[in-house]
């Protein structure tokens, strides 16, 4: 079961996207190369845009019936990590694949 807010899910999708491209462009004796690429696609894909979305400045709603003041502050995240520290997992997990390699 995947867990998400927001924008958070398209991390998962540029990843699979991304695997399925490039496994489809490149030779299969260099699927280790394409996934190492997928991921690092993804990292720079959810930092960037991780840090964009997650940046805005927070909305203030007032509740008619009460008066009351309700902060809406943007929460793009999937398995509850913000979507930008996402980068750091997905390049980390390219570095694995790639020393494998060696």
């Amino acid at each position: 079961m995947i867990v998400w807010s927001g924008r958070g899910v398209l991390s998962i999708l540029v990843l699979i996207a991304s695997v399925l491209i490039l496994s489809g462009i490149l030779p299969k004796e260099q699927f280790d190369f394409a996934l190492v690429a997928a991921f690092l696609i993804t990292a720079a894909f959810s930092w960037i845009m991780g840090k964009k979305w997650n940046s805005k400045e927070p909305q203030v709603l007032i509740d008619k019936a009460t008066g009351q003041e309700l902060l809406l502050e943007p929460n793009h995240s999937l398995f509850w990590i913000k979507m930008q520290y996402w980068a750091f997992i997905f390049g980390g997990l390219a570095v694995v694949i790639l020393v494998q390699q060696f």
